[in-house]
């Protein structure tokens, strides 16, 4: 039997080469811990003696030793003294089996030897690595991208790592043989290892039990965890597996967004729905008013009283403008992701697209930051002009925002990537060099309504409103953030099938107010509404009112004539659908007639309903030229 025998500053162990001798063990003096471990390497000895140091510091050197192949079969000795027995629990755990102390007694020492080398003999070897066979093992543990570990039945103390499990835990392979997972503080609670052991001892494995992991640096990892017992180097040892299930839990989060956004979403139509209604009389009585009052100071000098209350008119209607815009974000963040004739879904090219937004955000940048392209060549995606154009506008305003007003803009910049992501997607990154977003903010940043900007900057729908875009595109929306240092924010757009189309440019229809008077039946819930659409239509057609639909259609079907029909798609009773479809029973001709006044179509019914039927529709709210205008093209087709 051979023998290494590693002595230390305090230890000499020269003494124990004629003893070994004598009892057939040949010995080899190793001059320091680095010789000793190149030694092992190079030849396995089956029995070795460590010298104790001053301060019991060789738990390094044990690791190190049983790391080595064949290193789990050596015998491994301490030759201590006896003021030193107090340190020797920490090494007997990291793998140590026995220990000597001095002065050596022949008579014991050489007992103590013979069961150390009848130890080793009597252990088995560890898998081998070249076989075929058997080396399949070795190569399967090896090379598994699933973090794999196997531990001893007692003490649980690693045998062997493989390098995704190192990963896993921030570790070396060498840090963790023969330590053992509280050690090395491996999972959240101290009690989790208790747990795992307990559910392993009733069902004789664990199979895909969460759990949840320490690394070395600290942080919380989420792993399932996979436990069986198997044969490992001839004794039964504990086969352990932990996929990391990062990916799994940023998809719940992202179905938990989703499903958040959606609930919000709804409830967000039915008050942009509740909004549209008065605000539509509101903004139809402020621009008949308006319009009124212009036409009488042009057709004849104006008092100055006069002058002022037009003024204070124009105001009035630039805040409905702003309660409008609000409102319409409200409709885009909880518009249905499908695919319509107003926002159809085509191949588009982003760059183009972003060049576009770009010039709309200029003046909010241009005090703010310097903008660096860095556009790589990426294929068409599959999207919207407008939409994309959105969700761009949004994110580029929000990074001129994250940078101090007051800054040097040559020490900032917002930079602008287009490239081809690993996962085959279009990426589209805007970069800022901002304040940064806190980390416990992060995961609220597309929550609806979240902004951390001042009171009156922003209604926090912004971000929303792009996942929503965004996700009706098949595609996604991810932030990274250092505070104190940017933010990216990436959009990860699908390729599109289908080649890029040239869009013809829209020739605007010009507006004639003019035309033929007609009989006009108003159907709409809110009392104020009607009077406001009469107003604005009176001096152009005769009008009738009414709240109800059920009212109107007694006088239909007695033959009652009407040339158009202005009617409210959502209303108590009798909705503007169900009008619609008794319309089609009792007077067919008059179907094509209906236009649809609509707030926002916020049930699967009403979107439904709407993309069946080609009847023309007006948004609420809406002022007097675009109704005029409707009504006009409306009735022109009948003429």
């Amino acid at each position: 039997m051979r023998a290494l025998l590693v002595p230390s500053g305090h230890i000499d162990l020269s003494p124990m080469e004629t003893l070994l001798r004598q009892w057939g063990i040949s010995p080899t003096l190793a001059q320091d811990d680095e010789a000793a471990i190149a030694a092992f390497r190079d030849s396995p000895f089956p029995l070795v003696l460590l010298g104790m140091d001053d301060t019991g510091d060789r738990i390094v050197l044990v690791r190190a030793l049983r790391a080595c192949a064949r290193g789990s079969q050596a015998s491994v000795l301490l030759v201590a003294r006896p003021e030193q027995q107090e340190k020797l629990a920490p090494l007997l755990d990291a793998g140590v089996d026995d220990f000597l102390l001095m002065p050596l007694d022949e008579g014991p020492v050489a007992l103590r030897l013979r069961l150390a080398a009848r130890r080793s003999t009597e252990r088995s070897e560890p898998l081998p690595e070249n076989l075929e066979l058997d080396g399949l093992c070795a190569v399967l543990l090896r090379e598994s991208p699933v973090p794999t570990c196997i531990t001893t039945r007692e003490g649980s103390a690693f045998v062997e790592v493989n390098e995704s499990c190192a990963r896993l835990f921030g570790y070396t392979r060498e840090e963790m043989l023969w330590r053992t997972p509280n050690e090395l503080n491996l999972f959240e609670t101290p009690i989790e290892q208790d747990r795992l052991g307990a559910l392993f001892r009733e069902h004789g494995m664990l199979r895909g039990v969460e759990s949840r992991v320490r690394t070395k640096s600290g942080e919380v990892r989420h792993v399932l965890v996979f436990v069986g017992l198997a044969e490992y180097g001839g004794t039964p040892h504990i086969v352990s597996m932990f996929p990391d299930v990062t990916e799994r839990k940023q998809m719940q989060a992202r179905l938990l967004l989703s499903d958040r956004m959606a609930s919000v979403g709804t409830l967000a139509a039915g008050v942009a729905h509740e909004i549209n209604n008065p605000l539509a009389y509101v903004t139809a009585n402020l621009g008949y008013v308006h319009e009124e009052l212009t036409r009488h100071q042009e057709a004849a000098p104006a008092p100055a009283t006069l002058k002022s209350v037009c003024a204070a008119l124009s105001e009035a209607l630039h805040g409905a403008d702003r309660v409008q815009t609000i409102v319409g974000d409200l409709k885009t963040f909880s518009r249905e992701t499908r695919e319509t004739q107003q926002d159809p879904i085509r191949a588009v090219d982003v760059k183009k697209v972003m060049e576009s937004t770009l010039n709309l955000a200029a003046a909010e940048i241009r005090h703010r930051a310097r903008v660096v392209k860095d556009y790589g060549q990426v294929p068409p995606v599959r999207g919207n002009d407008s939409r994309l154009g959105q969700v761009f506008l949004n994110l580029l305003v929000n990074a001129a925002q994250a940078i101090p007003a007051d800054g040097d803009a040559a020490h900032h910049e917002i930079r602008l990537v287009t490239r081809m992501a690993p996962s085959g997607h279009v990426s589209v990154e805007v970069t800022d060099t901002g304040a940064g977003i806190a980390p416990e903010l992060m995961g609220r940043i597309f929550d609806p309504f979240f902004t951390t900007k001042p009171v009156g900057v922003g209604t926090g729908l912004g971000l929303s409103i792009c996942h929503n875009l965004i996700s009706a595109m098949g595609g996604e929306i991810h932030v990274h953030s250092d505070l104190g240092r940017g933010t990216t924010f990436q959009v990860l757009l699908q390729v599109a099938s289908t080649p890029l189309e040239e869009a013809a440019p829209e020739q605007p229809k010009p507006v004639t107010l003019g035309g033929p008077r007609g009989r006009v039946l108003v159907i709409d819930d809110e009392p104020m509404l009607c009077s406001a659409v009469e107003r604005i239509l009176r001096a152009h057609h005769d009008v009738v009112l009414t709240t109800l639909a059920a009212e109107a259609l007694p006088r239909l079907e007695a033959g009652e004539q009407f040339d158009l029909i202005l009617c409210d798609l959502m209303m108590p009773r009798m909705n503007g659908m169900d009008f619609h479809a008794a319309l089609q029973r009792l007077r067919p001709d008059l179907t094509g007639r209906v236009i649809f006044l609509t707030g926002g179509a916020f049930t699967q019914q009403a979107k439904a309903f709407l993309e069946r039927v080609p009847n023309r529709r007006v948004e609420k709210p809406f002022n007097s030229r675009a109704l005029l205008a409707v009504t006009r093209e409306v009735l022109a087709t009948f003429r």
